[in-house]
């Protein structure tokens, strides 16, 4: 039986760079290479706060608690706009007075925020920060109206430290932190044991004790040198592969994006199911492994009859990444098709 899912191995490099971040900055850009997108992202905010006597940021309340977690240590109070079931932003133009920073996020690589509203932020002075850890393979998933973006490579392929942040025309005012060494080491040792406890150990001792931390030189090399040419096309072709091979009907779930623009880079194929748990445990006993993007955090509250509550409670994300190939998204829509007669 065809395994799908599972956490990444370190990725293939090319000896010849990519170009990627000399295609996403310009000369007149800040780049700074992060630990995590946890620390990218407090790296840019840190940098925000210095000028910005506000400190109230506008950010969707659908979202990670550790997306989250950098503004309020960067001392921000926050600001929730809507989102559909589409996953595109609703924005309320009445707060933009009452904001000076936007946040923005393209999930799962779609792009569907209101690009008019980012304009309307920009022309009031409003800082512009974009998420893009989602996106940043996208054609359009960086929003060209951005003062910053962050992100971690992390969900898209192996590598150890996979944040980095850019500032727009512009330098970083505060120098980063060295390398936090102990995460980088259980980073590391997962990648040679594969022991999936020490991966989480690591993970969630990050998640309390992150900063502006720098990456390591190795993962640096990694990110500049991955085939991010052949890590699009594969995520594309298993995306439109999974898509074309859903031949009937679907009961039980539901797909969230069911077209693929030209633009987007897919990082998962997203699924809304009416009973989540019992979908995921037949998938794993299919041996495809799901995964929930994101339980609701401390500090979002969605309404219990809104588009985000149902968001949290019914989305599933499967793999669709370089590592599998078009027919085993074949399997995948197969198991999606019986689930669906079951």
């Amino acid at each position: 039986m065809r395994k799908i899912g599972g956490l990444f191995n370190y990725e293939p490099s090319k000896p010849i760079e990519n170009g990627y971040f000399s295609r996403i900055c310009s000369p007149s850009d800040d780049l700074a290479f992060n630990m995590s997108g946890r620390c990218a992202m407090y790296y840019c905010l840190q940098d925000i706060a210095l000028h910005d006597t506000r400190k109230v940021a506008y950010v969707p309340l659908y979202t990670c608690e550790t997306v989250l977690a950098p503004f309020e240590k960067a001392g921000y109070q926050l600001k929730f706009y809507e989102l559909d079931k589409d996953l595109h932003s609703i924005f309320d133009t009445s707060v933009i007075d009452e904001i000076s920073v936007l946040s923005l996020c393209g999930y799962y690589g779609f792009c569907n925020y209101d690009h008019d509203f980012v304009k309307a932020c920009k022309e009031k002075g409003v800082v512009i920060f974009e998420d893009v850890t989602h996106s940043m393979l996208s054609a359009d998933g960086i929003d060209p109206l951005c003062d910053y973006f962050a992100g971690s490579f992390r969900k898209w392929m192996g590598v150890d430290c996979g944040g980095f942040a850019v500032k727009r025309n512009g330098t970083f005012e505060t120098p980063l932190l060295p390398v936090e060494s102990t995460h980088l080491e259980q980073r590391k040792e997962y990648y040679k044991t594969g022991d999936g406890d020490v991966f989480w150990e690591g993970e969630m001792r990050l998640r309390q004790m992150f900063d502006s931390f720098a990456s390591d030189d190795n993962s640096e090399y990694l990110l500049r040198h991955a085939d991010f040419d052949s890590i699009c096309k594969a995520r594309r072709e298993n995306y439109a592969a999974l898509l074309d091979a859903l031949t009937a009907p679907l009961h039980g779930v539901q797909v969230v994006f069911p077209e693929l623009p030209e633009a987007t880079v897919p990082s998962h194929f997203c699924l809304y199911a009416e009973n989540r748990d019992e979908f995921q445990q037949y998938l794993t006993d299919h041996q495809i492994r799901s995964i929930v993007y994101w339980p609701v955090g401390p500090l979002v509250h969605p309404l219990p009859d809104s588009s985000e509550q149902y968001i949290y409670d019914h989305i599933v994300s499967i793999p669709c990444d370089q590592r599998f190939t078009p027919s085993d998204m074949q399997y995948v829509a197969q198991v999606l098709m019986d689930y669906s007669k079951s």
